[in-house]
């Protein structure tokens, strides 16, 4: 898992991606929520230097390996297939073990314990708060988190043979 995400942030100095200093301390938040209307948790976001800092901390979840995804539309009704495919403004293929991937919203699996409970922090490269950048997760139609019932394969379209999409939030800005 580490050597995905030291290859996802070589991937991005290679790539080109960077923080605007201006962006750098701007904040959003998602508040997740299941099909059923529960609360799942929280996912704080900060711009940072070296891209956005995801604090994640959600409950109530089958142990494992979740699938965690960007996505393109900050919409989350029914079965959040509302809030559109994974978000890839920049029109590349999904999965950090795709050739031509990975997309802006494609995340890390994140692993709940046998509690239900996850908590923990990543850093995605690829994504940024700054709305004056092409991949700012701040378009005309927002963003949301979704979280799948299983792990991402990092490579199957549409979203790594994940399963189906179980929690959903849509990403808003901290002022």
């Amino acid at each position: 898992m580490m050597r995905i995400l030291f290859q996802v942030a070589a991937v991005a100095l290679v790539a080109g991606v960077t923080t605007s200093a201006a962006a750098v301390g701007e904040r959003a938040q998602s508040e997740l929520k299941g099909a059923d209307g529960r609360e799942i948790g929280t996912i704080r976001m900060v711009e940072t230097t070296a891209g956005v800092l995801l604090r994640i901390k959600l409950k109530g979840l089958a142990p494992g390996p979740h699938g965690l995804h960007i996505h393109e539309t900050g919409k989350c009704e029914g079965d959040f297939k509302s809030a559109g495919v994974i978000y890839n403004p920049l029109g590349a293929k999904h999965g950090y073990l795709n050739d031509e991937g990975p997309m802006v919203g494609d995340l890390p699996n994140i692993f709940v314990g046998a509690s239900g409970e996850v908590e923990v922090e990543l850093v995605s490269p690829f994504v940024t708060l700054n709305r004056e950048a092409e991949e700012t997760i701040f378009d005309a139609d927002g963003t949301a988190f979704v979280l799948f019932e299983k792990a991402d394969d990092y490579l199957s379209d549409p979203d790594g043979n994940a399963g189906g999409r179980i929690a959903c939030g849509v990403i808003a800005p901290v002022k």
